[in-house]
This record gives C-alpha cells, structure tokens and sequence, in this order.
C-alpha cells in the first residue's frame, strides 16, 4: 500500500509542469536546466529511426542553429501507470532561421516519464514532424 497521497489528477499536474519546464528549456537552449528533467538512459525517437541518447539529445539542442521564437505545448494529455507517466500532445514551434526569415513546425509527440526516488524524470521521446499548415 502506497503511504503517498499523490493521485493520478495531482500528478497529470506535476508532469505537465516538469514538460512546461522542458519547452522552457529547450527555447532557451539551455541544456543545464534540461540534464536533470531527462534520465541517464534518455533516448530521444523519431519516426524515420534516428535515435539520440541523453548526452547527444543535450547536445544538439544547445547547438541549435535557430532562434527559437516561441516553443509550446498543445492538446497535452497524461496518462498515469504507477510509476509510469506518458504524455501525448503536439509541439509548436516557430523559429528565425540563420537567413532571417521565419519557421514554423509541428510535432505530435510521446513523452515517457517515470518515477525515481520520489522524483519524475523523462526516459523516452518519441517524435513525429506533421505537414505544414501553410
């Protein structure tokens, strides 16, 4: 019997804080506010197969060759398994490429997290680059 009081409404909220702290993070480039929301054994997926792990995953974000404009979150739904958090949504971005003009992606994406000594970290990114709108 868990001694938590903790339930799954309470920690939906905490996972979403924690992925509005990795956009954050990831607009920001800042790849030391990011290395302890992501566990060691990090993987990041996309769907044509390409696969980063924690170090590489870090790395190309602080290299980024863009300025990220704005960075967020839509359609975020949780799902909590115990110790296992998974969390669906959609991520827009809009960037200033290095010739200046403006980009504007969307990724439908998974979000693992899991439970470790009291604290979520994120174990697994699974990626997917939908069409332009435009």
């Amino acid at each position: 019997m868990s001694h938590s009081t903790e339930n799954s409404l309470d920690t939906a909220e905490i996972i979403l804080q924690i992925e509005r702290e990795i956009m954050a993070a990831i607009k920001a480039k800042d790849a030391t506010a990011l290395s302890p929301l992501v566990a060691d054994e990090f993987v990041y997926r996309t769907h044509f197969g390409a696969e980063s792990n924690k170090s590489e995953f870090l790395q190309s974000i602080s290299s980024l060759a863009v300025e990220i404009q704005s960075l967020q979150g839509d359609e975020l739904k949780v799902n909590v398994y115990g110790d296992t958090a998974i969390l669906t949504g959609v991520q827009r971005a809009e960037a200033r490429l290095p010739e200046g003009e403006i980009d504007e992606s969307a990724v439908a994406f998974t979000d693992v997290f899991v439970r470790r000594d009291g604290r979520w970290v994120m174990v697994l990114a699974y990626g997917i680059e939908l069409p332009s709108e435009s």
